[in-house]
């Protein structure tokens, strides 16, 4: 399965030196994808400045879930670590690409 998507870094679009816009690929489109999917969904937002052990670890869990409802990432791989004030996500795709969003 291909994925292919636009480039955009900072909420912006990515042009070349042509102007046109850069594409993303496979698993760059797919972590693209999982970032874009956090911040819209408020999980991010929703960790940072929590106290609650119990709702961090719901939250947790829940990003997992909604990485792993995506049909491009192998099941059972995705993986969600608050450290500090940054959110790491780690999965793989199932072509075996390794995937890493921070946010």
């Amino acid at each position: 399965m291909d994925s292919i998507d636009l480039s955009i870094i900072d909420d912006d679009l990515v042009l070349n030196q042509l102007g046109e816009p850069e594409l993303r690929a496979e698993a760059d489109c797919i972590a693209q994808d999982l970032r874009h999917m956090l911040r819209e969904k408020g999980y991010a937002f929703s960790m940072i400045g929590e106290r609650s052990q119990v709702k961090l670890a719901t939250l947790t869990t829940q990003v997992e879930i909604e990485m792993e409802n995506d049909i491009r990432i192998y099941p059972g791989t995705a993986k969600v670590a608050l450290v500090g004030e940054a959110l790491n996500c780690s999965a793989r795709t199932l072509n075996n690409e390794a995937i890493e969003v921070t946010l």
